[in-house]
């Protein structure tokens, strides 16, 4: 019997300092819903989650910046569809005005009518604005919006100016320069509406294009997401059923150990009970 060096305590305290160690990082993995809480859980694990967990963070953004786009060419859309009626109404009215039963007063009337179409068209370019940008006035050209998590995964916008000064063409004369007061400049204005109207269809096509793929960008990245949060989850997650039965296991253990650090310590009791007959 030795009271200097209780090697039996000893190794009994040391699996019983094991065994708590363990059945708090068990706690601690049930109440965080996480198997890698700290980078001595699982280094490589850690580094693998991280990064997918990056990587899906920066999906969740790019798609909010695709669905900015789209909102942009939303608003764009909308104001061209009101710019077509107003320039099918300058067409109608063009066609009015060609018909030489019209007095120049009842052209003159018409043209005022026209004109109004023309300001309400300029009010349009100069007034459609997303975020302070105006859209219809040709200074929103080569816009970029990231829509991919790696660099230059970029969609680029451009949106052509729809004033009246710069819908037609150069041999017509442009839509403000519309005059119906007399036959020949009638005629002359139907013309310049008709290219004018194939001018603002050939930019809502380019738009409409252009939300397709942002539409297309949007899908393929949710379900990417989706998949790589799936694949960080099965990395740092926790199997609750599991970590439970192992939280059991070593509330067994740490009791079991803890039981044979007090046995351990029987050897200091013979001891004292030899000195105790001693003295008798």
């Amino acid at each position: 019997m030795k009271i200097n060096s209780n090697l039996p305590g000893m190794l009994a305290a040391q699996q019983l300092g094991k065994a708590y160690t363990s059945y708090s990082d068990s706690i601690n993995r049930i109440s965080t819903g996480r198997r890698i809480n700290k980078a001595s859980d699982d280094a490589s694990g850690l580094t693998i989650s991280d990064r997918l967990n990056s990587q899906a963070l920066g999906m969740g953004q790019a798609m909010k910046n695709a669905n900015d786009a789209i909102s942009v060419t939303q608003i764009a859309d909308g104001a061209l569809e009101e710019a077509v009626n107003l320039i099918n109404t300058i067409k109608t009215k063009s066609i009015q005005a060609a018909n030489d039963a019209q007095s120049p007063d009842s052209r003159q009337a018409i043209q005022s009518d026209i004109n109004n179409a023309l300001e309400s068209l300029d009010r349009i370019s100069q007034t459609t604005s997303f975020n302070g940008q105006k859209l219809l006035s040709g200074e929103f050209t080569d816009k970029k919006f990231q829509v991919g998590t790696n660099p230059n995964e970029t969609v680029d916008i451009s949106i052509a100016a729809t004033d009246s000064s710069r819908l037609g063409s150069n041999k017509t004369g442009s839509l403000s320069s519309i005059d119906v007061t007399t036959f020949d400049g009638a005629q002359k204005a139907i013309q310049i509406a008709d290219e004018a109207l194939g001018q603002v269809d050939a930019i809502r096509s380019a738009i409409g294009a252009t939300q397709n793929q942002l539409t297309s960008t949007i899908n393929t990245l949710a379900n990417s997401q989706i998949n790589i949060f799936a694949s960080e989850s099965a990395i740092r997650d926790i199997d609750y059923a599991e970590e439970a039965m192992n939280l059991s296991r070593l509330e067994t253990l740490t009791k079991a150990r803890a039981f044979a650090a007090a046995q351990a310590n029987a050897s200091y009791k013979n001891v004292m009970s030899i000195f105790s007959g001693t003295g008798k």
